[in-house]
């Protein structure tokens, strides 16, 4: 059986923000639940965020149209990381749009906001960039783990 439609969305997209050379490189993660280490840094994480289900169709199974939430974090700590955390979330945007459809499952994707949050001092400054993306796909009733 394959994983549930939301898990592989998250994966194409760690896949997608991997092959894209972000200032990241490889430190691509899907719910990264440990606190992130300088030696880790810069990373991105991405987390799976609220999703709703509307029923489209009376047949059975249902066609069902998904729209899922999703963060993702943009994580630099230096003496510029407010900067390396902007740039980095342009690199995220760009490389997201490009592989929108996370290589056919998703019919929507768009960008609804955008938020930074810096931490530290001078010496050891850390900043985060989170974006949060809306994913529409679809599925049918009782089968969430297959596109439809």
């Amino acid at each position: 059986m394959a994983a549930h439609m939301q898990q592989q969305i998250l994966t194409a997209y760690r896949l997608a923000l991997v092959a894209a050379s972000t200032a990241a490189g490889s430190d691509v993660y899907v719910d990264h639940p440990d606190e992130l280490t300088p030696a880790m840094l810069p990373a991105i994480v991405l987390t799976e965020g609220p999703e709703q289900v509307q029923d489209l169709s009376m047949d059975a199974p249902a066609l069902q149209e998904r729209t899922l939430q999703i963060d993702v974090v943009a994580v630099c700590s230096s003496t510029t990381a407010a900067a390396d955390a902007r740039d980095l979330g342009r690199q995220i945007e760009a490389a997201l749009y490009s592989e929108a459809t996370a290589g056919g499952l998703v019919q929507g994707l768009s960008l609804r906001s955008s938020e930074p949050q810096i931490n530290g001092g001078a010496s050891q400054l850390l900043a985060e960039r989170r974006q949060t993306w809306q994913v529409t796909y679809y599925t049918r009733a009782g089968q969430p783990d297959a596109p439809a």
